[in-house]
């Protein structure tokens, strides 16, 4: 999770200097390589926290943080 973070971070920072002016195509690209490489240990770390409530839902039931069905994540391009 803090490794998505700290991309998020980065790509963040690499597209505000895009807005200041002080960006060129290669901080763009270099913004969207980070949070294409967020998304997919966000999507990575979903998983496998989805996998934990299947393996032990009484565990997830009981915390409150079970969930019938309801992935909002996008399709793939």
């Amino acid at each position: 999770m803090a490794e998505a973070q700290a991309l998020l971070c980065e790509a963040e920072r690499r597209l505000r200097d895009l807005l200041d002016g002080v960006g060129d195509l290669e901080a763009f690209e270099v913004a969207c390589d980070a949070l294409n490489v967020a998304a997919v240990k966000l999507r990575l770390i979903q998983i496998e926290l989805s996998a934990q409530e299947e393996t032990f839902p009484e565990a997830a039931a009981q915390s409150g943080t079970a969930r019938a069905d309801d992935d909002d994540t996008l399709p793939p391009d």
